[in-house]
């Protein structure tokens, strides 16, 4: 346990008639809080010191045990840390989030005369922001805030101004890894993944060099569209979902996601740990990857892309008028969407044929677009009938579609289209890795 004695904290008096009496008290506890904060942090740092050397403040070095410690003497080397004893503070200033607090760092010389070189964890070497606006910066970059509108929050806050730079260095350790996967064991593994790709623009280098307005020779960008694999798992019998696994790619060809699949496939995401059912768009890409990796998963085509394609395929008349043509578009998908309304796979065959018999002659184009994979958009009554011979009941809204991944996507794109573009790939890694995190 560690005992902080704060001494005697003077407030400053609120007149009793203000009209915001609360707003002002809390002020004053706001303007206090950095006198609280720093004897707060400098009572951990004198902590860490004592476990560091094994012996409390004026305790003998003789009284205590020596080993090799993680420290070392800058001058003979040594890491025994009987040989290495206290040499006061030196002052620093650390901005916290309840503003700039100066801050008393312990120092340790050896009996040498060296200075001894270690590791703190309560601050680290050089650390001007402390993890709290770390993670006040990170938070507000993932909501879509600029790097101008956080220094201006944080600058009435710390009374002093903070570089764009350190914002940015704030945020780019989340894009080290270009992929997430989460990984399971057996019984574990979501029954249904769904899976699709997102598009954002990054700033990426090219061989060339060009000389800036100040003569340096710099490496000339352009900028290239690349792609966001995603798969989110989904419990039916909780209706549960959640983000499970990313990947940076360079599109959705086929090599792109064969990667991604196989991640899956290596995180332990196989019909041994639960796997059942796997819903898609109609990407081509895909389902070749598909095919080689999880050929032995039933795959659902999503009956919402489905019903888009044939939206697109639909013709009209010349001389038809735009809200003769809204009419005939609502009639002919609600016509179609309601085969997948159906109560078994029988059912949804009868109203299938019904329905290419009433449309065939007026639009073939749309006809013949739905017949296309046609089997693959009932896939998911076979893994219902499944689960009900296991004992378990999975509503068909959250098998037809990837509906609820495309609705994650959208705060995605509402990220990617106020950066526009990202300047580099750890940008936009670290962009993507704070957006996974709040749907994971």
């Amino acid at each position: 346990m560690i005992i902080v004695p704060l001494g005697k904290l003077v407030l400053q008096e609120v007149e009793a008639d203000a009209p915001d009496f609360a707003g002002q008290v809390l002020k004053n506890i706001e303007k206090s809080l950095p006198k609280l904060i720093a004897p707060i942090i400098n009572e951990y740092l004198d902590d860490e010191v004592t476990r560091f050397l094994g012996r409390k403040p004026h305790q003998r070095r003789r009284h205590c045990r020596a080993q090799e410690s993680v420290g070392e003497c800058s001058k003979c080397h040594t890491r025994n840390r009987q040989k290495f004893r206290r040499n006061g503070h030196y002052q620093r200033s650390l901005a916290t989030g309840y503003g700039q607090v100066r801050i008393a760092v312990p120092q340790l010389e050896c009996e040498c005369g060296g200075n001894v070189r270690y590791r703190l964890k309560t601050i680290g070497k050089g650390q001007r922001i402390w993890v709290d606006v770390q993670t006040f910066v990170q938070q507000k970059t993932a909501a879509g805030q600029s790097y101008r509108q956080i220094k201006a929050s944080l600058d009435e806050r710390l009374q002093s101004s903070v570089g764009l730079r350190t914002l940015n260095r704030q945020v780019l350790p989340l894009g080290q890894q270009a992929a997430f996967s989460e990984q399971w064991q057996a019984g574990e593994a979501p029954p249904v993944v769904r899976v699709d790709g997102i598009w954002l623009t990054v700033m990426v280098e090219t061989n060339d060099r060009q000389t800036d307005q100040a003569g340096r020779l710099r490496p000339l960008k352009q900028a290239r569209r690349l792609a966001i694999l995603a798969a989110q798992g989904v419990w039916p019998h909780s209706g549960k979902t959640k983000l499970i696994a990313w990947m940076r790619a360079e599109g959705e060809d086929e090599a792109s996601w064969r990667t991604f699949l196989e991640k899956l496939w290596e995180s332990g995401l196989t019909p041994e740990n639960g796997l059942k059912l796997l819903i898609s768009d109609g990407g081509s890409g895909f389902h070749a990857a598909y095919q080689k990796v999880y050929w032995m998963i039933p795959r659902q085509r999503c009956v919402f892309h489905k019903l888009q394609n044939l939206a697109r395929h639909l013709t009209f008349a010349e001389d038809q008028t735009r809200q003769a043509r809204k009419e005939l578009t609502t009639d002919f998908l609600r016509s179609a969407s309601a085969i997948w309304q159906a109560e078994d796979k029988t059912q949804a065959m009868e109203r299938y044929q019904a329905f290419c018999a009433q449309w065939q002659t007026a639009q073939p184009q749309a006809v013949q677009t739905l017949q296309r994979d046609f089997e693959a958009t009932l896939a998911f009554y076979d893994v219902i009938e499944q689960a009900k011979r296991e004992g378990q009941v999975w509503p068909p809204h959250l098998l037809r579609t990837t509906s609820r991944l495309e609705r994650m996507f959208r705060e995605f794109r509402r990220r990617f289209r106020q950066a526009v573009l990202f300047h580099s790939l750890a940008g936009a890694q670290a962009a993507t890795a704070q957006l996974a995190s709040r749907f994971s």
